[in-house]
């Protein structure tokens, strides 16, 4: 028996990195998981190895960016396994490289959609079940990247970050009052994404006293939200930077 046993959790970006490490940390904790990515292939993979060891788990291939992929993954999720508890944002892309008067229209709306606008789609998707039942948690992965800029990232990347962090802001004002708390954590480096030269590397070693920690950290804050330690937390964003980020 788990914290969140009996909970329904539906997590995008479930394939790898972040994603994937929420889902195995909440399907350690008795929560049923819904893997959501685009990668369905990996996404289902990772499904039947929770379910193997004895987790309830399932996967659908959704793409974050379409509204109608979105809707479906909510609608597959209720139906599936009855509702939907707790939405946790992880889907979307690395921080590109790009100089700003270098950027084009295609870049520029990519990162948009899928790193700001599609986590919108999804807890837009959620909405109508959660305040129809008057409970649920949606979580946004944010970044760093939302409060310090780099000479290496685009600002596209620090736009869409930030972006989160005014939606976590907004939604949780007004769905409070129907039962649903909005939170957001920003992560500094977790190594999860692109691979990283080791030169990169050094400077990240730098940037971050506590070093590069992993997706893990990110999973336990997700836990701390999820779970009744959250009950109160309403509109935070916890700085989860191994030190990158202070204040």
């Amino acid at each position: 028996m788990g914290e969140l046993d009996g909970k329904v959790a539906l997590i995008t970006g479930a394939a790898q990195g972040i994603g994937r490490c929420v889902a195995e940390f909440f399907a350690a904790d008795g929560a049923t998981v819904m893997l959501a990515d685009i990668q369905g292939d990996k996404a289902a993979e990772v499904a039947a190895g929770l379910s193997t060891g004895g987790h309830v788990a399932d996967s659908v291939q959704t793409d974050v960016a379409s509204v109608a992929s979105t809707v479906e993954m909510v609608e597959r999720t209720i139906t599936r396994f009855g509702g939907v508890d707790i939405l946790v944002n992880v889907a979307g892309i690395d921080a590109p490289p790009g100089s700003a008067w270098e950027i084009d229209e295609d870049h520029w709306k990519e990162v948009i959609d899928v790193d700001l606008t599609g986590q919108w789609w999804c807890a837009k998707a959620v909405l109508p079940h959660m305040m129809e039942r008057g409970s649920g948690r949606i979580i946004f992965i944010s970044s760093g990247s939302a409060r310090v800029g780099d000479h290496d990232i685009s600002v596209a990347y620090n736009a869409a970050k930030a972006g989160l962090i005014g939606l976590t802001i907004g939604l949780s004002v007004q769905l409070e009052s129907s039962g649903i708390l909005v939170n957001a954590v920003a992560p500094g480096s977790t190594g999860t994404g692109e691979p990283i030269d080791p030169e990169r590397l050094a400077t990240f070693e730098d940037d971050l006293p506590l070093g590069v920690g992993g997706p893990e950290p990110v999973a336990h804050a997700c836990l701390f939200l999820a779970r009744p330690s959250g009950d109160w937390v309403s509109g935070a964003v916890m700085n989860v930077s191994g030190g990158w980020v202070r204040g």
